[in-house]
C-alpha cells in the first residue's frame, strides 16, 4: 500500500519490469551482465563471479564455471567452517553499496540462492539475468544525497548539517525524487530533521517525534505530491530488502546505515582526487586551521558582505525592500475558513428556502422551495463532512502521538 506520501508512475514501473523480465530469459544478455559485473569487482578479492563459457552458450543455454559455495542463510555451515559472520555481513553491505553508489549497475535479485559464500568467506554471485543500471541523473543525484547525508559524521554541528541539507535536497531533486518547483524551505527543513534523526540513530540517541517537529511541513508536502518514486527504485528497494535480511541473519546488530558511514567516507575521499596521502593531510590541515583559499577569501570579503547586509537593512527600514514570508499555519487556517464559509452559506440558503416553503400558498411553489431546501441541506451536510475530515487530518499532524498509539 502507498503510505510514504510519494507519487508513483505506475506505467513506468510496469514498463521497467517488463523490460527486465524479458531480458532475463536472454542468456547471452545474462552472459554480458555477468562479465560486466565481474569487471566492476575485479579489484575486490572477496567477490567471485563464475566465468562464462561463451563457446558453449546460446540465447537459450548459458554455460558457466562451477564455483563451490553455499547459501549465506546456512549459518550453521558458516560457523562450522569458522568464518566470521560479522565480516561476511559487512561484505554484503559493501558489495551492495559499491553497486548502488559507485558503479550504478546493480543485481536486482540478490536472494540467498544468488549471493552465496565459499569456504574462504568470499561472496559468490550467480544469476545475472535481472540487472539494472541507474540513469546518469539518478546516479549523480544519489551520490550527492549519500555524500551530504554521511558528511561530517554523527557529531556534525547544526550549521554544517544545514549546509549539507541543501546539498541533499539538490541531490534528491536531481535524481527525480523531488518535483521541481516544490517548496524548498519546507523540504530543507524536513531534510534537516531527518538528517539529525539519522545522526542520532547512529549514536544510539532518540529524536523528537516527526509530527511534533515538522508535522505541518510534512503534511503540506505530502498533500502536494512533490515526491516522486522513480521506476528504477522499485528494484533498488527489492535488492536492499534482500541484502538487509541476509545481513541481519548473519549479524543481529547489522545496520546498513552504520556500515555505510565508512564506505561513503572512503568514496568521498576518492572523489576528491587526492594525488597522495601527503596532499590529503595538507588539505585536512588547511581546512581545520582556515589556511585555505576559501576561508581566506571569506575573511577578505567579509567587510563587503557586512556593507551589503547594512544596505539591505536600510532598504527594509525605508520600505524599498519587501519580504514575503509563507506561513503554512495561516494557509491551513484560511483553507478551513473557506470550507466553513461554504457550509454556513448552504445552511443559510437552506433556512431561507424552508421559511419560504412554510409561507408558500401554491403546491408547485411549495414543492420547488422544498426541493431547493433539500439540495442546499445536502450540500451543507457534505461541507460539514469536509470540515470534519480536515480537522481530523490536522489533529494527526499537531498531536505529539499518532492516532492509535498506546498511552503511557
Amino acid at each position: 500500500p502507498k503510505t510514504d506520501g510519494a507519487d508513483r508512475d505506475w506505467v513506468s514501473i510496469y514498463e521497467e519490469s517488463e523490460r527486465l523480465l524479458y531480458l532475463e530469459i536472454d542468456y547471452l544478455n545474462e552472459a554480458d551482465n555477468a562479465e560486466r559485473f565481474a569487471a566492476d569487482f575485479k579489484d575486490t578479492k572477496w567477490v567471485r563471479v563464475p566465468d562464462v563459457l561463451r563457446e558453449v552458450s546460446t540465447p537459450r543455454v548459458l554455460t558457466m564455471e562451477f564455483v563451490e559455495s553455499f547459501k549465506l542463510t546456512d549459518v550453521d555451515r558458516v560457523e562450522e567452517l569458522g568464518l566470521d559472520r560479522k565480516l561476511i555481513a559487512k561484505r554484503t553491505a559493501d558489495a551492495f553499496l559499491r553497486q548502488i553508489v559507485e558503479t550504478g549497475y546493480f543485481h536486482c535479485d540478490p536472494h540467498p540462492g544468488n549471493m552465496c559464500v565459499d569456504s574462504k568467506g568470499n561472496l559468490v554471485f550467480y544469476d545475472f539475468g535481472m540487472m539494472d543500471e541507474l540513469r546518469p541523473n539518478v546516479r549523480s543525484g544519489f551520490r550527492k544525497f549519500c555524500t551530504a547525508l554521511f558528511a561530517g559524521g554523527p557529531m556534525i554541528a547544526d550549521l554544517d548539517l544545514a549546509t549539507n541539507a541543501k546539498s541533499l535536497v539538490d541531490g534528491v531533486e536531481e535524481a527525480g525524487v523531488l518535483a521541481r518547483g516544490a517548496d524548498r524551505l519546507a523540504v530543507e527543513k524536513l531534510a534537516r530533521y531527518f538528517m539529525r534523526a539519522f545522526k542520532n540513530n547512529q549514536l544510539g540517541k532518540s529524536s523528537e517525534g516527526v509530527k511534533k517537529a515538522v508535522g505541518v511541513d510534512l503534511q503540506t508536502l505530502t498533500e502536494s505530491d512533490v515526491f516522486r518514486f522513480p521506476s528504477t527504485f522499485t528494484f533498488v528497494s527489492r535488492s536492499f530488502a534482500s541484502i538487509d535480511g541476509i545481513g541481519k541473519g548473519l549479524d543481529p546488530k547489522y545496520d546498513l546505515g552504520k556500515l555505510a558511514q565508512p564506505f561513503i567516507e572512503r568514496f568521498t575521499e576518492v572523489q576528491k582526487g587526492y594525488g597522495s596521502e601527503g596532499e590529503k593531510q595538507f588539505r585536512t590541515f588547511s581546512k581545520a586551521t582556515g589556511l585555505n583559499l576559501g576561508d581566506i577569501n571569506t575573511a577578505v570579503t567579509s567587510p563587503r558582505r557586512i556593507a551589503y547586509v547594512e544596505e539591505t537593512l536600510r532598504a527594509m527600514e525605508d520600505g524599498s525592500l519587501k519580504i514575503r514570508v509563507r506561513s503554512l499555519e495561516n494557509e491551513k487556517a484560511l483553507e478551513r475558513m473557506a470550507l466553513t464559509q461554504g457550509r454556513e452559506r448552504n445552511i443559510l440558503l437552506l433556512s431561507v428556502l424552508l421559511n419560504a416553503a412554510s409561507l408558500a400558498t401554491g403546491p408547485i411553489l411549495r414543492v420547488g422551495t422544498m426541493a431547493g431546501a433539500a439540495y442546499f441541506g445536502f450540500q451543507a451536510f457534505m461541507d460539514n463532512a469536509k470540515v470534519a475530515k480536515f480537522d481530523k487530518t490536522q489533529a494527526k499532524f499537531v498531536a505529539t502521538k499518532f492516532e492509535g498509539d498506546e498511552e503511557d
